[in-house]
């Protein structure tokens, strides 16, 4: 339990950072446009009043927008490859490596067919 708590509390420290380096790849012009809006569609989608899954159901409100941005992030991150990602964040490696492992484990859990249909809708726009 010790040790959870002690993950948890590296990877919420680790989220400045980790926002930091967010920024830096979307103003690197070697990140491509597609994934760059699909990152800021994502984020804009957490934030807007509307979702597909209401705030007001506890837990099933947020989930959509946790995943929604949990794929674009890995999305940005797996297509700019770990050389321009390293190149942008200025942490520890470790830390790195926990937020990105964070983030494709989440990704992960989206079902396969709704991750496909997300991936392809947003590669049609």
């Amino acid at each position: 339990m010790a040790r959870s708590r002690g993950r948890i509390r590296a990877l919420l420290a680790g989220i400045p950072r980790f926002l930091l380096l967010l920024a830096r790849l979307v103003g690197d012009s070697r990140v491509s446009r597609a994934d760059k809006a699909i990152l800021v569609a994502a984020v804009a989608y957490t934030l807007a009043p509307l979702d597909l899954i209401a705030d007001l159901l506890p837990l099933l409100g947020q989930l959509d927008d946790l995943f929604f941005v949990a794929l674009a992030i890995d999305r940005v991150l797996t297509n700019a490859g770990p050389a321009l990602v390293r190149a942008h964040w200025d942490g520890p490696e470790e830390a790195l490596e926990s937020l990105c492992g964070s983030i494709e484990d989440l990704a992960r859990r989206i079902p396969v067919q709704v991750g496909r249909r997300l991936r392809e809708g947003a590669e049609d726009r």
